[in-house]
């Protein structure tokens, strides 16, 4: 389970202000936090904030990162025997 808390700080702050968010480009502001909560549980996610022309935040895109391929290479991280 990743550690994905603060960004529901951050949608909560939203909402309050009327800041639509969206994650992976489905809305979520008619949503519970606790469904927002469990979509965030399958993955690490990333904030992408959008301004507008006077720098006020006008959209907050929740975006899911990882690599979009396996490494060719051997990991060089060290593992217990």
């Amino acid at each position: 389970m990743q550690n994905n808390h603060w960004i529901l700080e951050e949608a909560a702050y939203a909402i309050k202000n009327g800041i639509p968010i969206d994650v992976e480009g489905i809305s979520y502001d008619n949503k519970s936090s606790k469904e927002l909560l469990k979509v965030l549980e399958e993955g690490s996610y990333m904030l992408d904030y959008e301004g507008d022309a006077l720098g006020r935040i006008v959209a907050l895109h929740v975006d899911r990162v990882g690599p979009s391929e396996k490494p060719s290479y051997k990991s060089l991280r060290c593992t217990k025997k």
